[in-house]
């Protein structure tokens, strides 16, 4: 084996000239397939990251009766804890739809779309995740202290520090103002955070006027550890036991058409079926990078298979004289395929060498001024996450399909007789 590969890399040395153009297919194919993947998973985890912090974690139980509201949330809470993996972080979140609240500072004002109260003690790994441009989360549980998005703090003309005025309408429909202190600005233009801010969930109970144990929602963030091992089923039949659950939903909008229960329902609702408007988006990029990478690996597994060929023909009579001093036929497939072997290790890891350059040039270039576009960046840029299982993947996937096309192609000039193949010209 090891002498059938000294061969065929001598082989691939000595014709060089020849293998170039087969070198260049294969690592251009292969970097730009690897590249697109790990892209592709970077911008997805920046999604994911970004919709962790605005949806509170990985899960959200959610009920009521005509509306979102659950009253004596800790208690739930201490029901929710037997339901999920030791380590599970579980905390309540008051969702406040800012529709008729704006911010204030020096005459200037700026509406709000979405307040999120929120337990900045037990959320204190999911807000370290945020890109902050100014300032922290670290003292923001139990203060008057608030998040604001860096294009709201740029209307304001706010940094760290400055105090703003927040106006709103309470429960009881009248006018409240309150007096914040901005403790962090985070980099966030997309969707998910322009017109969201965050503040202490006590905070905004106290200015919406509302009981100190009312929520309108629980998020719930699974150990790293046992998120590949969590089962959603299971936790819907181990939370049935406890409370009267809507069924499991692709989109929560499912859950939200049936309220006007005659008692309280409840709802587990997985990350992804809160993401439904943007499902459109990413099943579409998921499309169009799986026809990217299977036209790239078409092109690589036809130039080669076809441009060796070529080369086996002009090679007739090497393959006469194997013949002539009795070298078998299987003999000769593993020299020939052995070089094919050392041009796809050389050009795999080619490459590799070649995504991880891509990864890093695309780097240089901040595409904040893209439109929506922020929701798939970190820190205005795109970030790629390498795999090795990708890359195991894409390698496996080469090798077996040129290997295969390589066969078929050589089948024929290895067939041929040792009289015809020393009586060819080349």
């Amino acid at each position: 084996m090891m002498n059938t590969l000294k061969m065929g890399f001598r082989s691939v040395l000595y014709r060089k000239k020849q293998y170039l153009s087969l070198f260049g297919v294969c690592i251009v194919g292969v970097g730009f397939s690897l590249f697109i993947l790990f892209l592709v998973a970077g911008m997805l985890d920046a999604l994911e990251s970004k919709a962790k912090n605005y949806y509170g974690g990985d899960l959200n139980f959610i009920g009521g009766t005509w509306s979102l509201s659950i009253d004596n949330i800790e208690d739930v809470i201490t029901d929710l804890q037997s339901c999920f993996p030791e380590g599970t972080v579980i905390t309540p979140r008051f969702d406040f739809d800012a529709e008729y609240s704006s911010f204030y500072f020096e005459g200037v004002e700026v509406r709000q779309r979405v307040i999120k109260g929120c337990d900045f003690e037990r959320e204190k790994a999911l807000f370290s995740n945020l890109n902050y441009v100014e300032g922290n989360a670290d003292n923001m549980a139990d203060s008057t202290g608030v998040l604001i998005s860096m294009p709201i703090a740029q209307k304001l003309g706010v940094h760290v520090n400055d105090s703003i005025t927040f106006l709103l309408k309470t429960s009881r429909g009248y006018t409240n103002t309150v007096t914040l202190q901005v403790q962090g600005i985070f980099k966030d233009s997309s969707l998910f955070g322009m017109y969201t801010s965050y503040m202490d969930i006590n905070t905004l109970r106290s200015a919406y006027d509302v009981p100190a144990h009312w929520g309108n929602r629980i998020c719930i963030t699974l150990p790293n550890d046992k998120k590949d091992s969590f089962d959603i089923a299971d936790a819907q039949s181990k939370l049935e036991e406890k409370f009267t659950m809507f069924p499991l939903v692709e989109d929560k909008q499912q859950f939200y058409d049936k309220l006007g229960f005659s008692e309280p329902t409840y709802a587990l609702i997985a990350l992804y079926a809160n993401l439904e408007d943007l499902k459109i988006i990413l099943d579409a990029m998921n499309l169009i990078t799986v026809f990217i990478i299977v036209i790239l690996l078409i092109i690589v597994i036809v130039g080669i298979s076809t441009t060796y060929r070529v080369i086996v023909m002009k090679r007739i009579n090497e393959i006469g004289i194997y013949k002539a001093i009795g070298m078998q036929k299987r003999r000769i497939y593993a020299v020939l395929l052995s070089e094919i072997c050392v041009l796809l290790a050389i050009g795999f890891c080619g490459g590799v060498f070649l995504s991880f350059l891509l990864s890093w040039f695309v780097r240089l270039f901040n595409l904040s001024f893209i439109p929506a576009f922020d929701i798939f960046l970190v820190n205005g840029v795109l970030l790629t996450i390498p795999s090795l299982k990708v890359m195991l993947a894409i390698g496996l996937i080469l090798f077996v399909t040129t290997l295969i096309a390589v066969l078929f192609s050589i089948r024929k000039s290895v067939s041929v007789t040792p009289v015809v193949a020393l009586g060819t010209t080349e």
